[in-house]
């Protein structure tokens, strides 16, 4: 599906793209981040929770451990400041994990348990494109926020950190 060097490009791009968010959502009004807005996570901190509840979800399937969330919109971090801190350790281990993988540790079939209790079976590299993909959808709800509040959104798009990205790292909290 893919190879270590995808692998370890696709870690490094999510840890770039959520770390130009938190930038930038830190320059916003602290009351847009908890304004209620339409959709099924009515919030900008409420998206950030959510994707960070669902990286740690996916985290522990990697690991092979039970990961302790019984809903994926729990709301773990209601502040700005230390959700970020959180998402940057996550999206760091992703990086670390990403960085010692073999192309036999990608194919691996992992059985988990999804938080309604189904179960399924994926490799580990379908797993980190399912999270780097999943934090891809949700930057564009956050976009979306962005443009009913208004401001300008950050780039994310892949292209962007191919292109520029990678001469210039976003962030640090």
């Amino acid at each position: 599906m893919i190879n270590v060097a995808t692998a370890s490009m696709l870690s490094q791009y999510k840890r770039w793209a959520d770390q130009l968010f938190f930038d930038s959502l830190g320059e916003l009004p602290a009351e847009e981040l908890s304004r209620e807005r339409a959709g099924p996570i009515k919030s900008m901190i409420g998206v950030l929770n959510h994707m960070y509840v669902v990286d740690r979800i996916w985290q522990a399937h990697l690991q092979h451990r039970d990961h302790g969330f019984t809903s994926r919109q729990a709301m773990p971090y209601p502040a700005l400041a230390e959700l970020c801190q959180a998402q940057r350790e996550v999206d760091d281990w992703y990086v670390d994990w990403s960085a010692q993988l073999s192309e036999s540790s990608l194919d691996e079939v992992i059985d988990f348990a999804f938080v309604s209790g189904n179960r399924g079976s994926m490799t580990a590299g379908a797993m980190l494109l399912h999270v780097v993909n999943h934090a891809t959808y949700h930057r564009g709800w956050l976009v979306q926020m962005y443009f009913e509040i208004p401001a300008m959104p950050p780039l994310t798009d892949l292209c962007v950190y191919l292109t520029e990205g990678q001469a210039r790292p976003a962030g640090n909290c």
